[in-house]
């Protein structure tokens, strides 16, 4: 059984209301010195059996983790490896992707440790249909990088949030053109919200998303190198994230999108150090230059705390820094709005990335 769907969802309601039930039954049934351990005990696992409905709804509903697998660290579903696409000698930093068939077709799994951050984490890679097929052997791909919000984990953009069904449904609606999509942990440590910073002591959050996830992704699948072929994406936090990344690393990214992302840092440790909230607030990174990216800022005015920092930010931009603004009505901070985005995002993505280039 599965850690989403629905016959875990099922089981969980039928535990949770069981319990209070049993507990009815048995109350007066329980006699003898034990009987107050023995109600305590119905109580307790009543209250419990509970709480455990409420983070499997939530878990279902949000994709946080979408295996036993993911939760609990280890196992990377099937075996089938992709082979090394880089050039000669471009062993180092490159990780082993594994095809995992229990998130979906198409997608590889890898951990590895990162050589300029030191940090070893998770890495989810898909590659379009086709990608395996001998006539495109020699087709490259654009990336188009995807952060979660937090908490969350990789496939979460596999699950709760249709990162890939909403591609394919552009591409076939000529609205877009594929990409390989890499979705790289975020939590390097857990529970940690590090807002891809690179703390001082560790970790470097930033130099692992922009550096080294780019270098195992190019070395292990036919991905293009250059700036104009990488865009980055993310909802929440992963979208404040998208946008600082592009930001601060015009060398490596060209686009990116940012749903519903703060534009300031949130965290005490980054907020309690002038040099390093300046480092990581997109305000400040906008005073202090203009990069040569694009940004798509997406909000809703319901989200009235996203939608008055991206508000706030226009009015900073300037060329040759451009940027674009997709503003609902309606909608909260869910996974239904960001899925009702992502067709107008892969859209404007495939404006501003290269396209893939044929075999």
């Amino acid at each position: 059984m599965g850690l989403t769907g629905l016959p875990l969802l099922v089981l969980a309601v039928l535990l949770a209301l069981g319990a209070p039930v049993a507990c009815l039954v048995l109350w007066n049934r329980v006699r003898g010195p034990l009987a107050a351990a023995g109600r305590f005990t119905m109580i307790v696992t009543s209250q419990a059996l509970a709480l455990l409905l409420g983070g499997v709804a939530i878990n279902d509903h949000y994709g946080f983790y979408a295996s036993w697998e993911d939760l609990v660290g280890g196992g990377t579903g099937e075996t089938a490896a992709i082979q090394a696409a880089g050039p000669a000698g471009a062993g180092v930093g490159r990780a082993d992707f594994r095809r995992d068939r229990s998130l979906g077709d198409g997608i590889y799994d890898a951990t590895y440790g990162g050589e300029r951050s030191g940090v070893r984490s998770r890495t989810l890679v898909w590659v379009p249909p086709g990608y395996d097929s001998p006539a495109d052997a020699h087709r490259t791909y654009p990336v188009v990088e995807l952060l979660p919000g937090f908490p969350g984990s990789p496939s979460t953009w596999f699950h709760a949030v249709r990162g890939v069904g909403a591609l394919q449904d552009a591409v076939a609606a000529h609205r877009a053109h594929p990409f390989i999509l890499v979705a790289p942990t975020m939590t390097v440590e857990p529970g940690r919200d590090t807002e891809c910073v690179d703390f001082p002591a560790g970790p470097r959050v930033e130099t692992w998303l922009a550096d080294d996830v780019r270098t195992a992704v190019t070395s292990a699948f036919r991905a293009e190198r250059g700036r104009a072929s990488w865009g980055v994406m993310g909802f929440s936090t992963g979208g404040y994230c998208a946008a600082k990344l592009a930001l601060r690393r015009p060398d490596l990214f060209g686009a990116a999108v940012s749903m519903q992302g703060d534009t300031t840092p949130q965290t005490s440790q980054v907020r309690a150090d002038p040099a390093l909230n300046a480092q990581n607030s997109l305000p400040d990174i906008l005073r202090a230059g203009r990069p040569p990216v694009d940004l798509l800022l997406a909000g809703t005015r319901q989200d009235r705390a996203s939608y008055r920092e991206l508000v706030q930010l226009v009015p900073l931009i300037r060329p040759p820094t451009q940027a674009f603004e997709y503003v609902l009505n309606d909608g909260g901070h869910n996974a239904a709005v960001w899925n009702s985005m992502l067709p107008n995002a892969y859209a404007w993505l495939s404006d501003r990335v290269s396209s893939p280039r044929p075999a």
